[in-house]
């Protein structure tokens, strides 16, 4: 699915610059290790911001997206401060594996013996 330009842009956006800092507060608050928002899709309805989070540095991530899914009442209340719209996005959490898996890619790549392929 491509991204959509515009307005859904900007409320991404928006919306991931508000709850970064609430996120890698939360983190550290709980020692879950660094707790990064990589990306936020907002459906074309506007109804719902999915916050793709990775989590290095803790061993069980199901465990911090579980403390971050209580979380997410108090981060909506923050973003619907900072966000000027009459309704704010109900907010979800998922985890994005794409830097985990890029790490293992690369590794494989690094074991690799040269010359094969």
């Amino acid at each position: 699915m491509p991204k959509e330009y515009g307005r859904n842009l900007r409320i991404a956006e928006t919306i991931q610059r508000i709850a970064a800092p609430l996120v890698a507060g939360l983190a550290r608050e709980h020692r879950w290790g660094m707790v990064t928002i990589t990306d936020v899709e907002v459906a074309s309805d506007k109804t719902v911001a999915r916050l793709f989070v990775s989590v290095m540095g803790h061993p069980d991530p199901a465990a911090v997206l579980a403390g971050l899914r209580e979380a997410l009442p108090d981060i909506r209340s923050a973003v619907a401060r900072d966000l000027p719209m009459k309704k704010v996005p109900a907010l979800q959490v998922a985890e994005d594996k794409s830097i985990a898996h890029g790490a293992r890619i690369a590794e494989l790549l690094k074991s690799e013996p040269a010359g094969q392929a």
